[in-house]
């Protein structure tokens, strides 16, 4: 197998929108660590595959959709053979579309783009004879924020615990030169009062294994499922450092499981279907409206009362709704969105790649799908059309299957059925 890895920076102007959270009243004052752009080529008996990890929250799936065709253009490589995939750091320069939360400025998209095409074309010609070898570890440093609302769940518990370490090693001399580390786990230990940007936790687990492995061995986090997933330990830069090297050192004590046996790559992709329930009828958005102008309204007049964060949670309603009235009066108010849902077999290593929030409990049923101990699963694949709630946590979740979809300009949340709906694409293909 033909391996190539490559590495450039994130644009990370001061000044510019972060996104993730509401209620940043300025742009990025600082940065505490340069985000990266990571690039992984492989390549066996013709078959060519690329995946691309940027530490940003998550790009719009047309932006993806586009500039995984222009890479596939550059390199000659399938769109079904290119992962562009994101680790959702909430302290990131605006990537995508999240109303209320920072948006994307059209130049750094422009830029960054070319970015992207340009790292994908260094990875692909920076090859070495390499091989892959797969780790398992342990980890826990995130809880369950939807169970925690519920006294009497055990939320602590329930969350994936499993830490994916992917070894890329030279033939022959078993030199390693990179370590992919995969984990379900928001990287918000650092909150809405936060101006700088960062990684987050992922930034100290790099950090760290690369101080053990030395300069020449590139590090690579990727998210997994962490859709209802959150840091137990939160607030500062200390709890994000205690974070990032608790998982560094699951890293370490992973147990091996198997070396590759074969180079075989085989990639698959296709388009799903996924109903949309809206949360009203065009006269239920129309009084939405309504109420949230008059609040913002009410705030102004009192000096931003009861807050900022309150103010921009309200006007986001506004252009919520009067999106979904549009929608309504023109006849295209949307009621379905359709995700690509990408799955790699690279030799005995499973990938598959969606573009959601994912809660864990799908991201566990994948795995128990396709192999646990051998199956790797990232969120934030192809661009993010917001949450994906599954399981006992659909109807107990408030704001990711109640009121995130306000924030990613959706009518409602996915249907309570769209886990399985992706469950039965996937089984088609085992």
């Amino acid at each position: 197998m033909r391996i190539g890895i490559a590495e450039t920076d994130v644009r990370t102007p001061i000044g510019m929108q972060m996104t993730g959270y509401g209620g940043r009243a300025t742009g990025a004052i600082d940065l505490h660590d340069q985000l990266k752009m990571s690039a992984v080529y492989m390549e066996s008996k013709g078959v060519k595959s690329i995946l691309i990890v940027c530490q940003i929250l998550g790009f719009d799936p047309d932006f993806s959709k586009q500039t995984e065709l222009m890479i596939s253009d550059a390199l000659n490589i399938p769109m079904s053979n290119i992962i562009l995939h994101s680790i959702h750091t909430h302290a990131g320069p605006a990537s995508g579309t999240l109303y209320g939360c920072g948006m994307a400025d059209e130049k750094w998209l422009k830029a960054t783009q070319k970015d992207l095409i340009q790292l994908a074309k260094d990875a692909a010609s920076n090859q070495f004879e390499g091989t892959i070898e797969y780790r398992t570890g342990e980890c826990d440093i995130g809880m369950n924020r939807v169970a925690r609302l519920y006294k009497e769940l055990p939320y602590q518990e329930m969350i994936d615990k499993e830490v994916g370490v992917i070894r890329l090693l030279e033939k022959g001399t078993d030199r390693l030169r990179a370590v992919i580390v995969n984990h379900g786990c928001h990287p918000v230990t650092l909150g809405s009062n936060n101006y700088t940007y960062t990684a987050d936790f992922p930034y100290f687990t790099i950090n760290k294994l690369e101080e053990i492995y030395g300069d020449d061995v590139t590090v690579i986090f990727t998210q997994g499922c962490c859709g209802d997933i959150d840091p137990s330990d939160r607030g500062n830069f200390e709890a994000t450092q205690r974070n990032g090297e608790r998982l560094a050192d699951s890293v370490m004590d992973a147990k091996f499981e198997f070396k590759n046996t074969n180079e075989d790559i085989k990639c698959h992709a296709a388009e799903v279907t996924l109903p949309l329930i809206p949360d009203h009828t065009k006269e239920g958005f129309e009084k939405v409206k309504e109420e949230a102008l008059a609040s913002c309204k009410k705030s102004i007049a009192e000096g931003y009362k009861p807050s900022f964060g309150h103010l921009q949670m309200e006007a986001v309603k506004v252009v919520w709704s009067d999106l979904c009235i549009q929608g309504y009066e023109n006849g295209d108010l949307m009621t379905e969105i359709h995700p690509v849902i990408k799955k790699w077999n690279v030799g005995d290593l499973v990938f598959v790649a969606m573009p959601f929030e994912i809660f864990h409990e799908l991201g566990l049923k994948v795995k128990e799908m396709f192999g646990k101990g051998k199956t790797v699963v990232l969120g934030y694949s192809g661009g993010v059309y917001g949450y994906l709630p599954y399981g006992q946590m659909y109807d107990k979740s408030i704001y990711e299957a109640k009121r995130a979809h306000q924030y990613y300009g959706h009518p409602g949340p996915v249907s309570k059925e769209a886990g399985d709906i992706i469950c039965e694409y996937l089984k088609k293909i085992i």
